[in-house]
């Protein structure tokens, strides 16, 4: 089976066409996005302006025909928290329903947070353990603590980077906003960390692009450089430290996505703050995600339809047999 998820996020348009298997393995036929930036102006205005609103429809489209072109089994859009914060973010997707004829599900927090766990079960890092998964967004926060696909906590807080960094007016993030940053973090982190710490989670994960940019600003020079893998958090501290302070132009000379330029050091400023905070000096970043979520969820959907659909046949079949028998008698 072949599903397209398209996710409507606070930076990105992401598109996946993910197959999978019987034994469940998701496999990335397609990964494509477009970058609408919503949250940088619906975390400042709090509403999606005329340029927003054109730039999200002109990318929905050209997402949704590549898609086509590559003729999925299913297709699921779904919408967080840039979508769900705007004052016309409702309006937003109405449009695209209209325009394209397909269903758009703005997820709630505490869904979003449940099916950025389910997607992590799709990763060979977390091995059946008991994870805490955070999945650190441009709005929000997912926090999800679960073991195999059972999802034991979840919870969503507005701290993500976009969001963040948009109450930040200086040009470069140095270190007098990471400090402020983190004081104001403290806040919403304390009482939800302390929930994820009772549950004692056997590995930390972190998802997102946020997350992976961060990483691969941060540990690029270590002896496993690259977007996911595992990070150690006074090394993620001190290379923070060493790269606050400059200009977006370095940044996207170190190697930063020009679309991330600008949120990275806040990303990773949340990172640490989340691993101090837990009381964890090791943890790992992830390629998985909401949307291998979407698409597990969908796919076992789809299954539990096909299984009711056979044994309400098979229903059927032993009934005839059996009338045919009471009419020969």
């Amino acid at each position: 089976m072949e599903i397209a998820v398209l996710d409507l996020g606070s930076t990105t348009f992401h598109l996946q066409h993910l197959r999978v298997d019987e034994a469940q393995r998701f496999t990335a036929t397609l990964d494509t996005k477009r970058t609408p930036l919503l949250g940088a102006r619906v975390f400042v205005d709090g509403f999606i302006d005329r340029r927003g609103w054109l730039e999200s429809l002109e990318a929905v489209w050209e997402l949704l025909c590549a898609s086509r072109d590559c003729r999925p089994d299913h297709t699921c859009v779904v919408a967080t928290s840039a979508i769900r914060s705007a004052s016309n973010g409702i309006a937003l997707v109405r449009e695209i329903e209209r325009r394209h004829l397909v269903k758009v599900r703005v997820l709630e927090p505490q869904e979003e947070a449940q099916l950025a766990y389910l997607g992590q079960t799709t990763s060979a890092a977390v091995g059946g353990r008991r994870v805490a998964v955070v999945d650190l967004g441009g709005g929000s926060v997912e926090l999800a603590v679960g073991e195999g696909t059972r999802c034991i906590h979840a919870a969503s807080l507005p701290i993500g980077a976009v969001r963040m960094r948009a109450q930040a007016s200086e040009l470069a993030f140095g270190r007098q906003a990471a400090s402020l940053l983190a004081l104001r973090l403290r806040e919403p982190l304390v009482p939800a960390l302390a929930a994820v710490r009772e549950l004692s989670p056997d590995v930390v994960v972190f998802c997102s692009g946020s997350a992976r940019a961060a990483r691969k600003l941060l540990m690029r020079h270590t002896d496993q450089p690259g977007k996911t893998g595992p990070v150690e958090l006074s090394a993620l501290r001190y290379q923070l430290e060493e790269h606050l302070g400059l200009a977006d132009s370095e940044l996207i000379g170190l190697g930063v996505e020009p679309l991330r330029a600008n949120t990275v050091l806040v990303a990773a400023t949340i990172i640490v703050q989340i691993l101090d905070l837990l009381g964890v000096t090791d943890a790992y970043v992830s390629d998985k995600g909401l949307r291998d979520g979407v698409a597990l969820e969908h796919y076992r959907h789809q299954l539990a339809r096909a299984r009711s659909r056979s044994a309400t046949s098979s229903d059927r079949v032993t009934a005839a047999d059996d009338a045919s028998w009471f009419v020969r008698s």
